[in-house]
């Protein structure tokens, strides 16, 4: 029984791909990037589809009215092995008084959405079609794992040894290499050294990231999920020299032998559950964050996106490649939280992001897939207002829910990065952190250019 319903679920799913009923979305953002913010909004949005007045909320997504869209919601779970996206939890949250952000998320779910529309093709005119959405959610410290399915043991640790010079000065790896310099390569596994030193690589990895940077390999190590503890995390890069013969009980040979179970094993495993078969595809970059945290986390930003994205399959989509090679033929780089910014600022914050993401979108570019930029805020938390000034001149200000909180200006955002500029932004821009706006009596969530993004993303499947 269990055959033939898997069978039927295969044949199923084979004749929505080959009828373009059925697209997959990657989202690609490293932690604290707003992926489960974003997710939670555009389950809300979609959600609200086919009600009444609800297509002057989203103007821009022209699709909406030309293909009487006439329902969206939550469709039944396609695989129901994997943990359920918690969106009911993250609308509780937004919904309580006051609002609450959404819990970030520690492990792999998934929501499949279904939207419902009429056909304008003159042989099925008027008849009623369906498109299902399938997102998952997953880690951000998770995602850069995914540079490591092509680097062996010694080229990961080579990387990291790179790493070590760069950001020395931002987070101090002193302590685990002194650590590590009791370790024997040629002799058999000391746990109690081991152990230490992994330890102290992990609260090294753990400082990179409270520093806002974003290679942080293994993800696993700062936020390890079911496998805390688990013998396939105790392996540190060898960043020593001095190696000379290892045999294969040695130190050295069993470390190496736990990355590649932990490159196969895990890493492998995330990949196709998450991303092996997606077809579009959004990359969340918070480039005001990057900017705050200094030339060294903006440099990392840029320089990780750019590895990051060689892991993924792009090209342009036929319908053999839907069914047996997926392939991503478009791609959004969406510069997040954008509503910490007034309106007349996110010219310069998308020149901004073009100039993060440059060597990235060449990556995906290359491979024949379409690129396109965007400033978003998936969940807003602020309003934007303009003033007339005594001088005579209009002035946005930005205002909140907080009845406490004045309207305010944040500061201005460079166009380019430099020095300059980067130093400038950090002493008198206001990077608060803000509670969301309420969804209101509607359950509505506030967002600024998600319908563009629908229109670029879903617009030619209806």
């Amino acid at each position: 029984m269990d055959l033939l319903r898997n069978i039927i679920k295969a044949a199923e799913r084979g004749r929505n791909l080959l009828l373009d009923r059925e697209i997959r979305i990657g989202i690609t953002g490293l932690s604290r990037g707003g992926k489960t913010a974003f997710i939670t909004s555009l389950v809300n949005t979609i959600s609200h589809f086919g009600e009444s007045g609800f297509n002057l909320k989203i103007p821009r997504f022209r699709s909406y009215d030309e293909f009487e869209i006439c329902y969206g919601g939550i469709a039944p779970a396609r695989d129901l092995s994997v943990a359920a996206f918690p969106y009911r939890r993250a609308m509780e949250a937004l919904l309580s008084d006051p609002p609450r952000w959404p819990e970030p998320t520690d492990g792999i779910s998934e929501i499949r959405l279904e939207i419902r529309y009429r056909d304008d093709r003159w042989l099925r005119k008027g008849e009623q079609r369906r498109l299902f959405i399938d997102i998952w959610d997953y880690p951000g410290e998770w995602l850069l794992d995914l540079t490591l399915l092509n680097l062996s043991y010694e080229e990961f640790s080579l990387k990291i040894r790179e790493q070590i010079d760069k950001v020395r000065g931002v987070a101090d790896p002193s302590a685990w290499i002194r650590d590590g310099e009791l370790l024997e390569p040629q002799n058999t596994v000391d746990d109690t050294v081991l152990n230490r030193v992994v330890t102290g690589y992990t609260e090294w990895l753990k400082a990179c990231k409270s520093c806002g940077l974003a290679f942080i390999l293994p993800g696993r190590f700062v936020l390890p999920g079911h496998l805390e503890g688990a013998p396939i995390l105790q392996f540190v890069p060898w960043v020593w020299k001095d190696l000379g013969e290892c045999s294969d009980e040695s130190l050295y040979c069993v470390m190496a032998s736990r990355y590649e179970a932990y490159r196969e094993q895990v890493v492998r495993k995330f990949y196709r559950e998450c991303f092996s078969r997606i077809d579009r595809q959004i990359v969340i970059v918070d480039c005001l964050q990057a900017l705050m945290g200094g030339r060294e986390t903006f440099m990392d930003i840029n320089d990780t996106f750019q590895i990051l994205l060689q892991n993924f399959n792009y090209g342009n989509s036929t319908w053999w490649n839907r069914l047996f090679s997926p392939r991503i033929d478009r791609v959004v780089f969406a510069a997040s939280k954008c509503d910490r910014a007034t309106y007349d600022e996110h010219q310069h914050l998308l020149s901004l992001l073009k100039s993060m993401v440059s060597q990235a979108v060449g990556v995906a570019r290359a491979d024949g897939a379409h690129c396109e930029y965007l400033v978003l805020s998936a969940i807003s938390t602020t309003r934007c207002m303009t003033v007339r000034m005594k001088n005579g001149e209009d002035q946005q200000f930005l205002t909140t829910d907080d009845p406490d909180e004045k309207p305010f200006f944040p500061g201005s955002v460079p166009d380019v990065w430099t020095r300059e500029n980067m130093d400038f932004f950090r002493q008198h821009f206001r990077l608060s952190n803000l509670r969301p706006l309420s969804p209101g009596p509607e359950g509505v969530i506030s967002q600024l250019n998600l319908d563009v993004l629908l229109q670029y993303l879903i617009g030619d499947k209806l």
